[in-house]
């Protein structure tokens, strides 16, 4: 997979120069080819995650797209415990999202949660970056072109998560909320998206 690598690479330098610059779109389409080249790689290989991720041992998701600026995120992706049978999760253990600060100045996070349009649950965060698994208010500065993950906290009390039924019965819409700089950015996660996800295949 060192071609990815290469890739990631080469994109984020891109994105490091040009984001100094007035083009900003293009800033975040190689940001993105950066994460994407990243995640591509991580999926196809028996390689573990990016440094500093904490992730379970199988994830269903969508696949690296933008939303939002100047943090571009993933789509969400559902941890958990797969089915060896069916290949889909069985049990859900905790939510994760990767970022990308596709801007042309450092991000300071101040509180990124997942609420649940359930009850208005919070689940708290930790944030996988440069090998380490750091609290949102210890991440400090990160700098044009950095990718991270963030994972919250677990969806239950219980060791073996929650069944997908049990998990879309207390989460059936998601609100992904960052807080950073003195904006905030809030991503909606709907039923049906949560449900497409869950149908899909977990990958290792």
């Amino acid at each position: 997979m060192d071609k990815f690598l290469w890739v990631a690479g080469a994109a984020v330098f891109i994105a490091g120069a040009v984001s100094l610059a007035r083009y900003r779109i293009v800033a975040l389409v190689a940001a993105l080819i950066a994460g994407g080249a990243i995640l591509v790689d991580y999926y196809d290989s028996a390689q573990s995650p990016p440094v500093g991720a904490e992730v379970a041992a199988d994830q269903s998701g969508d696949a690296m797209q933008a939303h939002g600026s100047p943090v571009a995120w993933s789509g969400l992706y559902i941890n958990g415990a797969s089915d060896p049978r069916s290949g889909k999760l069985a049990s859900v253990s905790a939510l994760s999202i990767a970022g990308t600060n596709v801007g042309s100045e450092d991000v300071r996070l101040e509180e990124v949660y997942f609420r649940s349009g359930a009850d208005g649950a919070k689940l708290n965060v930790r944030i996988g970056r440069g090998g380490a698994r750091l609290n949102v208010g210890d991440t400090g500065p990160l700098p044009p072109g950095a990718f991270f993950f963030v994972v919250s906290d677990p969806v239950s009390a219980g060791s073996s998560g929650l069944s997908p039924d049990d998990f879309l019965k207390t989460w059936p819409t998601i609100s992904f909320v960052a807080k950073y700089n003195g904006t905030t950015q809030n991503i909606e996660f709907d039923r049906k998206t949560l449900e497409s996800i869950l149908s899909k295949p977990s990958q290792p």
